[in-house]
């Protein structure tokens, strides 16, 4: 857990929007906050700040200077101390992650040792990458279990980011060659299919191709041409339109194909075809008759 910067917006005066853990040392958190002053002495974790909405009257009191502002980052290391003024209200993103989880990240992609790797102490900073990844990340519901291989694999991503651009004496990481092995990915494949009603993980899907969570993510996206939490969502999706058409209510479609209710059905199912289920499932039947006539 993050008890070190979390805990310290706790004891002030934030508002915490929402947050979620999805792994010991590895979690999130939404915050608003206005017309205050916060202390960070060595919370003993790493974190990454986005600034979402406002921020130009924040400054960090004991830095190089600077204010904040949309789309401006901050990375906290682990030995981190600063002080912060806050003069309006504005909205933020966190990232905290634990030293261990740079360390993995050298060893696994890398086949590099970790241990002396620090992170850099960066204040109000442009990212566009980091930038783009958080808002992704935002746009996602962290308690919804559905959601679970999404957030694995954008924390992921930000954290393989952060490590190549943002720390200290980082070797470069080590593309991915081929992809999946063709029985590695029939394996995962299958996972998946047989598995549509429940939450799926990136590490249950890495397991299956006996590789790392980061290296599993870019070779599937290699061999497959999309992310996993896209081709899962497209395997529930089709899924979906075939109980449609069987007849099957919309809560039942749902609960099927591991999707929370059936407003969560209906908003995946207008992001992908820009019909609801309903009007889909109409259409297509009108078409049949149609023919048949």
């Amino acid at each position: 857990m993050a008890a070190g910067v979390f805990d310290a917006l706790v004891s002030t005066g934030a508002r915490l929007e929402a947050s979620h853990w999805l792994e010991p040392g590895l979690g999130l958190a939404s915050w608003r906050n206005c017309f205050d002053q916060t202390r960070y002495h060595r919370p003993g974790h790493h974190t990454l700040s986005v600034y979402l909405e406002g921020g130009e009257q924040t400054e960090r009191l004991d830095g190089p200077g600077g204010h904040g502002g949309v789309g401006k980052i901050c990375l906290m290391p682990d030995h981190h101390r600063s002080e912060w003024l806050v003069r309006e209200e504005f909205r933020f993103f966190h990232l905290y992650f634990s030293p261990a989880h740079l360390m993995r990240i050298a060893e696994e992609v890398c086949d590099r040792e970790g241990r002396h790797l620090q992170l850099d102490d960066k204040t109000f900073i442009d990212d566009a990458v980091l930038m783009r990844l958080a808002n992704q990340l935002q746009r996602l519901d962290w308690q919804e279990a559905g959601n679970r291989l999404a957030l694995g694999g954008l924390c992921n991503q930000l954290l393989l980011h952060t490590f190549s651009r943002h720390t200290q004496e980082a070797p470069p990481l080590v593309q991915p060659k081929g992809g999946l092995a063709p029985a590695a990915a029939r394996r995962v494949c299958d996972y998946m299919a047989a598995r549509l009603a429940q939450p799926i993980l990136l590490g249950e899907l890495a397991a299956e191709a006996s590789l790392s969570e980061f290296h599993f993510s870019r070779m599937f996206a290699q061999t497959l041409g999309t992310s996993p939490h896209r081709y899962l969502q497209g395997l529930r999706l089709r899924r979906a339109k075939q109980l449609l058409l069987a007849g099957a209510s919309l809560e039942e479609v749902a609960s099927q194909c591991g999707f929370s209710s059936a407003a969560h059905l209906g908003n995946r199912f207008r992001d992908d075809f820009g019909l609801s289920p309903g009007q889909w499932r109409s259409r297509v039947s009108s078409n049949c008759h149609a023919g048949r006539g």
